[in-house]
């Protein structure tokens, strides 16, 4: 069903990039959590609140405890009132879907950051029927809290006091330091990477296939269960005597880069560019057995 399957020479271990990639989204996703309430309770309150204290002048209630959807209703209110606008009205929306997925599909939302081959092929066929991640909802979420703090005035809107931001205040604090010494890190260690792919990639293109016999993936270098033959050794080998790196190695090769690293010191065991030659067509030939079909 599927072609060949690319294989992570870092096997199942994440490095410390992608870590601290997944602190960060934790600790934003704490805060995307927060404060999205917070903005739900303050939609609610502006417009709830200014409306029952003006019932008495004879209007209506636009959003009255019990109804379905308030916080719809009351961003149509605020919109009508001009206090938002269509396009502000839309992406306060978002955020609140956005919540929505971090509290019910946070899987999705960390599914990129992964070793796992199946969900990498999801996500490769069908990358629409993920949540996608939102790195800026929370500067977001803070800006849209202060508008409406601003608008209340400039409304005149009606609020009620609250005392959870001061409750969380501390916790705050930590996850937003948090989070600003982690892209630090992450811009830092973001650099590194791609110098390292550079390199990588410059190794790699440096490579000549001479021919079918020497090409690092041909199906005669390993066995099924992915150890080398006396073939994809030698092959290994070659690589090593070209000055290639274990990780270049373990990417041409399909082995994980722990192998990789063995089978480079096994290469100097034997006298790394200066061990003696070796012909290809004396080497044993891996046998294949066929499969019987139920």
């Amino acid at each position: 069903m599927y072609g060949p399957s690319f294989l992570d020479p870092l096997g199942s271990r994440l490095p410390a990039l992608e870590r601290n990639l997944l602190k960060l989204r934790s600790a934003q996703m704490v805060l995307v959590l927060f404060y999205a309430e917070q903005l739900k309770a303050k939609v609610l309150s502006l417009i709830q609140g200014t409306d029952r204290f003006l019932v008495r002048t004879g209007r209506a209630e636009r959003a009255p405890k019990g109804t379905k959807n308030p916080v719809g209703k009351c961003l149509d209110a605020l919109e009508v009132d001009g206090a938002l606008s269509a396009d502000e009205k839309a992406e306060i929306r978002r955020l609140l879907d956005y919540r929505n997925s971090v509290g019910h599909d946070i899987h999705e939302l960390v599914a990129d950051i992964t070793t796992e081959r199946s969900v990498r092929r999801s996500l490769a066929f069908m990358p629409d029927s993920f949540a996608r991640y939102d790195y800026e909802a929370v500067e977001r979420l803070q800006h849209f809290l202060k508008l409406l703090g601003e608008r209340q005035g400039t409304h005149h809107y009606i609020g009620t006091l609250s005392f959870d931001r001061l409750q969380f205040r501390s916790a705050e604090q930590v996850f937003l330091k948090e989070i600003k010494l982690l892209r630090r890190k992450i811009a830092k260690q973001w650099k590194a990477r791609q110098q390292q792919i550079d390199l990588l990639n410059e190794e790699m293109r440096s490579v000549v296939i001479e021919n079918e016999v020497t090409d690092p993936r041909h199906p005669a270098n390993q066995y099924d269960d992915g150890r080398l033959t006396r073939r994809g050794q030698e092959v290994c080998y070659r690589l090593f005597d070209r000055g290639l790196s274990p990780a270049a190695v373990a990417h041409l090769m399909g082995l994980k880069l722990t192998s990789a690293r063995i089978r480079q010191r096994r290469w100097l065991d034997i006298g790394g560019k200066e061990r003696g030659a070796v012909d290809f067509s004396k080497l044993p030939e891996r046998k294949y057995y066929r499969r019987n079909d139920d």
